[in-house]
């Protein structure tokens, strides 16, 4: 399932520091549950980190859309 406005999205593994980290984030279970973010958002969906961690193993990372 890929929405043809996303570019290649970043994908990484590893610990997430939420104090440090200065974009726009959510946590979700899933990656389908980040696209569906992003749409929610109306923001375009960057970088997807798997921490492992349960029970929302997966954070997401948002930028806005640049002005076309």
């Amino acid at each position: 399932m890929t929405d043809e406005r996303q570019p290649d999205i970043k994908r990484s593994k590893g610990k997430f520091d939420s104090l440090t980290e200065t974009r726009d984030w959510s946590a979700a279970a899933s990656e389908e549950r980040c696209i569906k973010l992003a749409k929610a958002k109306g923001k375009r969906l960057v970088e997807i980190i798997d921490t492992e961690d349960e029970p929302l193993p997966i954070i997401c990372i948002f930028e806005d859309y640049p002005d076309e």
